[in-house]
């Protein structure tokens, strides 16, 4: 499947799961977070489709559950990302004490 393609399964998936995707300018790389209630999946605008694509993929990876039928290269993009969270326990989305303070 085509990038933009693939940005665009992607961004459906989200929206499916009342999360919003919009892509910004600025000095960041993106992620999920939520914002005065609503749902936001933010990436950043410069990013090549194939890096938008990984950022979406990864925050989908926490949210989708697994046995939720996927078109096969969404599933494998959200699968691969999946494992690579896995693999790196030490990178989170979450805030630390510190960052939350």
């Amino acid at each position: 499947m085509k990038a933009d393609k693939l940005l665009e399964e992607l961004t459906t998936l989200a929206k499916s799961l009342d999360y919003n995707v919009r892509r910004e300018q600025g000095a960041f790389r993106g992620g999920a977070c939520l914002m005065k209630e609503q749902r936001l999946i933010i990436i950043n605008r410069s990013m090549p489709i194939e890096a938008a694509c990984v950022i979406l993929a990864r925050a989908m990876c926490q949210l989708v559950p697994e046995d939720v039928f996927l078109k096969p290269a969404v599933r494998e993009i959200i699968d691969r990302e999946r494992a690579w969270a896995a693999a790196h326990p030490e990178v989170t989305f979450e805030p630390t004490s510190k960052e939350a303070a």
